[in-house]
């Protein structure tokens, strides 16, 4: 106790001495081996800082930085409580970003990071704060910031480095909106924002982005499966038909290009991008059918039609109120998100072309008074709602019996979403259930044609007529797990194989008439059901 206690002294020392010199030189210096800790309270440095050694930044200390050019050695620290000051693992103290009290100094800021992004080595920021109006530029190198960076007034320009945010973790970006942000260049050639070991746990993630400032146009992404990863996002001007080359397509689109990276594991799992551009770029074309707007990415040389398709939602991608003159659209990304992606955004005719709603419908009788009508959607995509649709074998058409509205937010889901209703139905007969699937531009599509029984057997399978002719049907709900129908004679000689193939409807005929019985075999080779059936003369 009596070393740790020595030492804190000893840096209270060094940390009184370099004040004393501070306003008698043009720079606050920190040499190779030395060490300097603000063990809290409030202090001010007025000059150019130059970080050779090691400076320590206390939890609860805050270091108002004022003068012009911050530059870390990359062999350089800056440190936090932990291990009496010479660790990184704490929570840290504020270095704040300011603006000289004198106006005629008021200028852009320097800071020389000292990271090296590629190589995970240099010095990092534990909290770093921008609260200068004219912003601070990044040069010469990257900068990383452990815990949190927080906006109080102006930019980060990123110029041609790497902004890294988080230690294992994404970290925290707080006080981002359209006037305090992260600049990353109007060009194809710019800085990143770069978020260590996203998860599924972190939700949507904020990338608070954008061209220059004024032109606020971030990105935010959230990790739906798959492992922890680092992301990185830039915007830059402009959209071509091949990123960087070919026709511009400034009327088509919103006039920005998005570049994501996906960088441990690129290409695997599911990740849902969330752009936000300002509705004052929107093309003429985009204009005019931004009701199909969507995400577009670039792949396989060109830009790819996606879903949903909808009229974007006011930009809420801030820490402030939602933005009124922005737009945002979401889509997920299913194993396409490389280290090197591109995005924009397009509209379409409000048709599906990328993926399709697949369905798996399906109905059973529960007793002599109702039926249980339900469906499952794995992917769905520009669903609006799904319509119950009914026939009784005594009738002619279809008739509308209930109505659901999709489940999937905004119109697009990967994931199961199950739906159901109960119809009251005593009917004897033979009944018949559809599904009318209605999208958002109002495109129609029916499901399967679906047969259910007077009489609850449980099994979901029925045969009529029975007497036949000749000709009859089997209703085989998905419930019954049928792979194959097999027809024996009354000796028991093979008559007839015919495969289900997942048809829950199937006309059959036997010329001969006699006795006869229909067995249902399962996928798993098993005996489900058998029927007797009757074939009359004809």
């Amino acid at each position: 106790m009596k070393k740790n206690t020595g030492y804190i002294m000893a840096l209270t020392v060094m940390l009184l001495c370099s004040f004393t010199v501070v306003h008698a030189q043009t720079g606050f210096f920190i040499p190779n081996k030395g060490k300097v800790f603000f063990s809290g309270d409030t202090a001010a440095i007025f000059s150019n800082v130059i970080n050779q050694g090691q400076l320590g930044i206390g939890k609860g200390a805050v270091l108002n930085f004022k003068g012009n050019q911050w530059e870390n050695d990359p062999l350089a620290l800056i440190t936090d409580e932990s291990s009496n000051g010479n660790g990184i693992t704490g929570q840290g103290g504020i270095i704040r970003f300011l603006a000289s009290d004198t106006s005629f100094f008021n200028r852009q800021q320097v800071l020389i990071g000292g990271y090296n992004a590629a190589a995970r080595t240099g010095p990092s920021f534990a909290n770093l704060y921008i609260a200068n109006p004219w912003g601070v530029k990044l040069l010469s190198a990257s900068t990383k910031i452990r815990r949190r960076l927080h906006f109080e007034d102006g930019h980060v320009l990123a110029e041609d480095n790497i902004l890294v945010v988080g230690d294992g973790n994404p970290g925290s970006i707080t006080g981002y909106d359209e006037n305090h942000f992260i600049v990353t260049g109007n060009s194809a050639t710019g800085g990143f924002l770069l978020r260590e070991k996203i998860s599924q746990a972190d939700g949507l993630v904020s990338f608070p982005i954008g061209t220059t400032a004024g032109m606020y146009t971030p990105a935010a992404l959230q990790l739906n499966n798959g492992a922890p990863d680092d992301f990185y996002a830039r915007v830059f001007d402009s959209v071509k038909t091949n990123v960087n080359s070919g026709q511009n397509m400034v009327a088509a689109s919103v006039n920005k290009t998005w570049q994501v990276g996906q960088l441990l594991h690129p290409g695997l799992g599911e990740v849902s991008i969330t752009l936000q551009h300002l509705l004052a770029d929107e093309g003429s074309q985009f204009q005019a059918k931004r009701q199909n707007a969507y995400v577009s990415q670039y792949i396989n040389g060109s830009w790819d039609t996606g879903y949903p398709q909808l009229t974007p939602l006011a930009g809420n991608l801030t820490t402030g109120s939602p933005i009124s003159n922005s737009g945002i659209n979401t889509r997920n990304f299913v194993n396409t998100l490389t280290a090197n992606a591109y995005f924009t955004k397009l509209t379409g005719l409000g048709d599906t072309s990328l993926y399709k709603t697949r369905l798996w419908f399906s109905a059973y009788r529960t007793d002599y008074r109702h039926v249980w009508v339900f469906w499952n959607t794995n992917p769905e995509v520009n669903q609006k709602y799904f319509i119950v649709q009914r026939r009784l074998s005594n009738e002619t058409v279809f008739s509308k019996r209930d109505s659901l509205a999709s489940q999937a937010i905004n119109g697009a889901s990967f994931r199961n979403i199950n739906y159901g209703i109960t119809d009251l139905n005593n009917y004897s007969g033979i009944s018949f259930y559809r599904l009318l699937m209605i999208s958002y531009n109002g495109d129609t599509t029916y499901s399967n044609i679906v047969a259910v029984g007077g009489h609850p057997d449980g099994g979901g399978i029925v045969l009529w007529p029975n007497p036949s002719a000749g000709k009859f049907y089997i209703g085989i709900s998905s419930l019954g797990g049928v792979k194959t129908v097999v027809i024996y004679n009354a000796i028991g000689q093979l008559m007839l194989t015919e495969e289900v193939n997942n048809r829950g409807f199937i006309e059959m005929f036997l010329r001969t008439p006699g006795a006869y019985m229909v067995s249902f075999i399962g996928h798993d080779g098993h005996l489900v059901e058998t029927k007797k059936l009757i074939i009359g003369g004809h």
